[in-house]
């Protein structure tokens, strides 16, 4: 079974142009889940962000994921939250949350991250860096963690070569840059992405 796409909005997404955006790009290619970084804005500009965002991906039924902020979850509409701490906040939410919320947990970097933030029952595991420089190891422990557990993992790959990837076992490819940067414009590559990964 082909991975679906995980995408990872730039960090810069602004509430007055990005849903337009996003809607082309949800229109081109089928995405399950869109994670929204919690940059540099403002408490109250990331919260415009989510909920302008929202009901295009859920229209699209792409799930929103807000970074780092599970207080947040239902108050902006969004379907669940993405986390980067310590396996004990990891725990903490997926018990209030789960499973009325989705919960993931990222920054991994050893099998033995990867298993006790499974242990904390989320719903994916994360390998990979959300943004910056690629983690050369991500796939490998992303791959193993596909083909030993039952919890999807999401590989943000160190490779843009997407039929390549369409071999490997994990569920979720996550796409960033790849796409935002794309000079042929984000709607066309990812068309051409989800293509080359199977993904229909």
């Amino acid at each position: 079974m082909a991975a679906q796409i995980f995408l990872v909005a730039p960090r810069n997404a602004e509430a007055s142009s990005f849903p337009d955006l996003l809607g082309k790009v949800l229109a081109a290619a089928p995405v399950a889940a869109l994670l929204l970084p919690n940059g540099a804005a403002s408490p109250q500009a990331y919260a415009r962000l989510v909920r302008s965002v929202v009901p295009v991906a859920q229209a699209s039924d792409c799930a929103v994921l807000v970074d780092g902020l599970p207080d947040e979850v239902k108050k902006l509409g969004a379907d669940g939250v993405h986390l980067q701490g310590a396996v004990e906040e990891v725990r903490e939410v997926a018990e209030r949350l789960r499973p009325d919320s989705i919960v993931g947990a990222g920054d991994i970097h050893s099998r033995h991250d990867a298993m006790v933030r499974g242990e904390a029952d989320v719903d994916y595991v994360f390998f990979g860096a959300i943004e910056g420089p690629a983690d050369p190891q991500a796939r490998e422990l992303a791959e193993w963690w596909a083909e030993t557990f039952e919890i999807p993992a999401v590989l943000a790959p160190d490779a843009a070569d997407m039929a390549e990837l369409a071999r490997t076992p994990v569920e979720f490819i996550a796409l960033g840059d790849i796409v935002w940067s794309a000079e042929v414009g984000p709607d066309i590559a990812i068309a051409e992405i989800a293509r080359q990964l199977g993904v229909s």
